[in-house]
């Protein structure tokens, strides 16, 4: 069971998956409480009144948010806010989701993401009172649920069609690996905010006639073709050497089978260079920097196909060792190669 924590959706504010507000004043439709040149037709109390019926059941169909600023713009952003939080509290008061065997967080979720699951929401109501101006946004709940729907689905087509590729005994096994690891890369990226996002509308009582068991069948055929392809690391020269520690460390966290076997059919050969800068003024401290390639070959053929790693490492210290030393240590993966 996973348990949709509290921070849920409200985490869609934080600056890790912040609400579009910048976009929402643009993305919604009309206000229907305005006229066609934009001035107020209701007065404050209307947009509260509005706002309680609306909650109270009259529309149950949709959330909602409620926002006051000092312009109607202000007004607007805050109720969009305001209407995310709604859904936090939907979500964490439902409790748990049974699809799932992993806590989501809305945290993990991009701005596009958001951005997707909010689109089609409008303002149902724009109020002034004095200097103050106040705003009601809605979202369908129909609209919400479609929204997920329509980002999850065609991420469960590509799961699908990479697992069927990762299945195939008859692929050239320099293809299955690179197959495995974009499908890694998937898992970890796309895949885990489909998963999050279908859960969450699953637990607001949609979203039940959605298989994303492809999700899981993915990630066990990518586990299975990296546990058939052992590589052994070669580094090829002197700094390569250094640093086949931090390295091999790096490629096993990311799934790949690294022995030190001298048997070892397929090889992992990595190759590195060092750059060290003049000391820096006044304080006198050392750079230093270390950045490493890795290429996978299988067997004796030629290197995967788009399969490369690139490591970077800098590092300072009161001497050049120990600026060299800060820097091989400090090596983590550089871009995002396939």
């Amino acid at each position: 069971m996973a348990v949709i924590s509290a921070a849920g959706v409200a985490a869609a504010c934080s600056a890790k998956a912040p609400v579009p507000l910048s976009a929402s004043v643009a993305a919604v439709s009309e206000p229907v409480s305005t006229t066609s040149q934009g001035a107020p037709q209701a007065s404050a109390p209307d947009c509260l009144q509005f706002l309680e019926q609306a909650r109270a059941g009259q529309e149950s169909g949709a959330f909602f948010g409620f926002g006051e600023g000092a312009t109607s713009e202000d007004a607007v952003n805050i109720s969009s806010a305001d209407l995310v939080r709604q859904i936090q509290t939907r979500v964490s008061s439902s409790g748990v989701t049974r699809e799932s065997n992993r806590e989501v967080e809305f945290s993990t979720l991009t701005q596009s993401a958001v951005d997707a699951m909010l689109t089609g929401m409008d303002v149902a109501r724009r109020c002034r009172d004095g200097f103050r101006w106040q705003a009601v946004t809605r979202l369908e709940k129909a609209v919400f649920f479609r929204n997920i729907q329509l980002r999850a689905r065609p991420l469960i087509r590509d799961a699908t069609v990479l697992g069927e590729v990762l299945a195939s005994r008859s692929a050239p096994a320099s293809e299955l690996i690179g197959a495995a690891t974009r499908a890694r890369a998937m898992i970890r990226g796309d895949f885990v905010q489909a998963r999050d996002m279908i859960a969450v509308c699953r637990t607001l009582g949609s979203c039940a006639t959605i298989d994303d068991s492809a999700f899981s069948r993915l990630e066990a055929a990518a586990a299975s073709v990296f546990g058939r392809f052992a590589f052994v690391l070669r580094p090829v020269d002197d700094e390569a050497a250094a640093v086949a520690g931090v390295v091999s460390r790096l490629l096993a966290e990311e799934g790949f089978a690294i022995t030190n076997g001298e048997g070892a059919a397929n090889q992992a050969r990595l190759s590195c260079q060092r750059k060290d800068y003049p000391p820096m003024a006044r304080t006198g401290y050392m750079v230093s920097e270390v950045i490493c390639g890795a290429t996978f070959i299988v067997g004796s053929g030629d290197p995967v196909a788009g399969l490369t790693r690139t490591y970077l490492g800098n590092g300072l210290g009161e001497s050049r060792q120990e600026a060299i030393s800060e820097a091989r240590r400090k090596l983590t993966r550089k871009g995002q190669e396939t």
